[in-house]
């Protein structure tokens, strides 16, 4: 059996500056709406930012420094915003987040490379993409190609390899209670 893309996805920083394809793209976005929804209210708003768009550069601007050594070399930057905040609840997050999700196990599917960012200045990501003042941005997910890995700086290469990791179960898992040993 092979490995599922739930355990090959990763938070990648080495990305190729090649495009992504129109229908790459469609496939990931067309994931992203068929996740999970809270009474199916979808409230999640996707605004996707191809490289070669001329918002591109400005959107990677809006991000975190160490953000944006990386992202300016990926394909597509894709935006995840509630739809308004009247009808905000804490499950909107949690289908943005369902969305985006699925976004990242398609995009690891066609062999393609993401890392989700929380680091950016709302304001301005609103202001490039035209944003409204009621919406919120839940976080961005950057997308790509795969880059050449001896391109990258020596930190982003430590980045790059460092392996993955996870708790072991014992230490975020229970059985019917709390501090119930898995």
């Amino acid at each position: 059996m092979s490995e599922s893309s739930i355990f090959k996805r990763r938070s990648s920083v080495n990305f190729s500056p090649k495009d992504l394809s129109n229908e790459e793209i469609e496939l990931i976005i067309k994931a992203s709406i068929w996740a999970p929804s809270s009474r199916n209210r979808q409230p999640w708003r996707i605004i996707g930012i191809k490289r070669d768009s001329n918002r591109f550069n400005s959107i990677v601007a809006c991000m975190s420094e160490g953000n944006q050594e990386w992202a300016i070399n990926s394909g597509l930057i894709i935006i995840f915003c509630s739809n308004n905040d009247k009808d905000f609840s804490p499950k909107t997050f949690l289908d943005i987040g369902f969305s985006g999700q699925n976004a990242m196990l398609q995009a690891t599917e066609l062999n393609l490379e993401t890392h989700p960012i929380g680091g950016w200045d709302e304001e301005e990501v609103k202001s490039v993409s035209e944003i409204p003042k009621e919406s919120k941005v839940a976080f961005i997910l950057v997308v790509g190609k795969p880059g050449v890995v001896s391109s990258l700086s020596k930190e982003l290469n430590e980045k790059n390899n460092k392996e993955r990791e996870r708790n072991p179960l014992s230490k975020n898992f229970n059985y019917d209670v709390w501090g119930e040993d898995f």
